[in-house]
């Protein structure tokens, strides 16, 4: 008898076939079990330790599966999809990794009546094109410069998170923030035009698009200023906005509604005649086609958190706040319409790339040594002074001599400036970061700033760079009692910002609480019977059943009866009332159009490609060899 031929490795650990598919279902129902209970307004907490010791306090999905140490690959792979979500659309964290746990947990039946992986995956690409058909179809337009309208979205995404108890004040700090940052492509052309070709590049590479904040391009003053004004700080409707909004309204009251800046509340009193309205092939064009943008919060909006008074004292700064005290103590600390000069060289005698030995004979050569030192000190702080700025900003050193001359021209200067800081102050005061003192032009210098000043909060000081005439850059100052409460409403209005971001992209909404799962479940377990054929039908129908673990979830961390409130939805839904969802405070069927529960259609979309495209990942794997050995019988 012939001996086996040993190809593999024996020692090490192998998984193939069935075994290997059930053990990646296993793994990935786990994961989902863990950020379940995170789901709704009635959310729980999870408290992580991390291995040095600190403590994470959050309901967030990223953040609890990012602290997670996980051996298993296919759990691996679905945290990834959490952080692919988190980056993507900084929603729906929570729902993705549920909503791939189920689809991984109605395979398993299949994969045991021997169905072909294929065949199953054939059936979730079919009910992911028909889904996403659905969402289209569903989702109605919003005015993206009404601002009521953006307050109750991100107040709808971020009542199921920590902060919701000052709900209204983060939803302001949010809106405001991305409002500010927001640029539109005519903002783009102004400075193309000002500044010439190379900073036009410039401009386009920082990639900065978006909407006006007001006519004349100015942020809120304050949140609260911004939040009694809607009409003030509504800018023109941009076109694909207008044309959704027109061809989307019955008789033009609808119309009226969403191209008036300020009609908060007809506009939300038309949002259920505009989902009737809407034909599901305007949609589907219109939907994917809305004049994207781009809204750099990761670069342009810093979220300042300083431990320490009340959390009603947080706000938006309308510049740019700088943890940072000038070098010197007579140097000015307030000063009003500064001009400003960035740089990103030191403001230090030069010293030599490699090391240098002068050999001095004469002590006057010894002394023309010094005086060289000093007078290069002194060139570099003359052509500085001849722009007449009143405050220079280096990214590196400045000499105790150069800030001698610095504060007889009555310069103020402030060292050490982080790339990113100098980076945000020169978008909010229209300042250029200069390479040389050499280099510096009258046009190099900004003067959109209105005020300069040093504040001390806590234990330290802070440089304020406010009242900027057209900022395109903010910090958001928060306050509050501890470090681990400022981290998780950091967290919170990450999400926050992101959402609306997503809806200055996409400028159409999906009804919340479970109602638009709900709606893509009953819809195509209805399709799976009329229009599949084969055994394709039983994963088509397998989808449109695992949709539902999202409703079901809010009802149960709701406290509410499972089966009796899906039944009612069903109901509801089978029909044609698509906005009915559940009420995630007490668990029972609610309609989200007077509920005001709405989320962007970008975070569904994703949502379920990203859950759908996992779930097939891992039913592909049929055998997993691990580069550990065998663990010892």
């Amino acid at each position: 008898m012939q001996s086996p031929v040993v190809v593999l490795n024996t020692s090490k650990q192998r998984e193939s076939g069935r075994k290997a598919q059930m053990s990646n279902i296993a793994a990935g129902k786990t994961v989902a079990d863990v950020v379940r209970t995170c789901l709704g307004p009635r959310a729980m907490l999870k408290m992580l330790l991390d291995p040095m010791g600190g403590i994470t306090l959050t309901n967030d999905g990223f953040a609890i599966l990012r602290e997670c140490e996980v051996a298993h690959p296919a759990a691996k792979s679905m945290i990834e999809l959490s952080r692919t979500q988190d980056d993507e659309v900084g929603d729906g964290t929570t729902s993705v990794i549920i909503l791939a746990g189920e689809l991984l947990a109605i395979s398993a039946p299949f994969l045991e009546r021997k169905i072909h992986p294929v065949v199953i995956l054939r059936g979730f690409q079919k009910a992911l094109d028909d889904a996403q058909t659905i969402l289209r179809s569903i989702a109605v337009p919003v005015d993206t410069n009404d601002r009521d309208q953006m307050l109750g979205l991100i107040k709808s995404a971020i009542g199921t998170k920590f902060v919701s108890r000052w709900n209204d004040l983060m939803c302001n700090l949010a809106l405001s923030a991305v409002q500010t940052v927001a640029f539109r492509t005519a903002d783009i052309e102004a400075a193309a035009a000002k500044t010439g070709d190379d900073s036009k590049m410039d401009v386009d590479s920082a990639s900065t698009a978006g909407t006006a904040v007001n006519a004349s391009g100015a942020p809120p003053a304050s949140p609260s200023a911004a939040a009694g004004s809607t009409d003030k700080h509504g800018a023109a409707p941009t076109a694909a906005a207008a044309a959704a909004a027109n061809a989307s309204a019955p008789t033009g009251t609808a119309a009226s509604s969403v191209t008036g800046a300020g009609a908060g509340a007809s506009a939300s009193a038309a949002v259920p005649a505009k989902a009737a309205a809407v034909a599901d092939d305007d949609k589907k064009s219109l939907a994917p086609e809305a004049d994207v943008r781009e809204v750099d919060i990761k670069r342009f909006v810093r979220i300042e958190k300083v431990p320490g008074g009340e959390i009603e004292e947080s706000r938006v700064l309308d510049g740019v706040m700088i943890n940072k005290d000038v070098v010197h103590p007579k140097m000015s600390r307030q000063i009003e319409n500064p001009r400003i000069v960035l740089l990103d060289c030191p403001l230090e005698y030069k010293k030599g790339e490699s090391q240098t030995n002068i050999e001095v004979t004469r002590e006057s050569d010894w002394s023309r040594i010094l005086e060289i030192e000093e007078e290069q000190i002194k060139y570099m702080c003359e052509k500085i002074a001849a722009v007449k700025p009143d405050i220079v900003i280096t990214e590196k050193g400045v000499s105790d001599l150069a800030q001698h001359f610095l504060i007889k021209n009555n310069i103020t200067a402030l060292r050490r400036m982080r790339k990113t800081d100098n980076n945000r102050i020169a978008r909010a005061t229209g300042a250029k970061i200069v390479s040389s003192p050499d280099e510096l032009k009258e046009k190099d210098v900004g003067t959109g700033c209105g005020l300069f000043s040093v504040e001390k909060i806590g234990d330290e000081y802070f440089s304020f760079f406010t009242k900027c005439a057209n900022p395109k850059a903010c910090t958001i100052l928060l306050r509050g009692p501890g470090k681990d409460t400022l981290n998780e409403i950091d967290r919170n209005l990450q999400d926050a910002m992101c959402v609306a971001r997503n809806v200055l992209f996409s400028p159409f909404l999906c009804p919340g609480g479970g109602a638009t799962e709900m709606a893509l479940s009953v819809q195509l377990a209805q399709r799976a019977k009329s229009s599949i054929d084969g055994v394709e039908q039983w994963p088509y129908a397998g989808v449109a059943e695992a949709m539902e673990v999202i409703p079901r979830t809010l009802i149960q961390n709701g406290g509410g009866n499972a089966i009796r409130t899906l039944t009612e939805l069903r109901a509801k839904h089978a029909a044609g009332l698509s906005t009915w969802g559940v009420d995630g405070e007490k668990g029972v069927p609610a309609d989200m159009t007077s509920y005001g529960v709405w989320e962007p259609l970008a975070v569904k979309l994703q949502t379920i490609k990203t859950a759908i495209d996992s779930a097939s990942l891992l039913l592909r794997v049929d055998d997993i060899v691990s580069g550990t050995a065998r663990k010892s019988e």
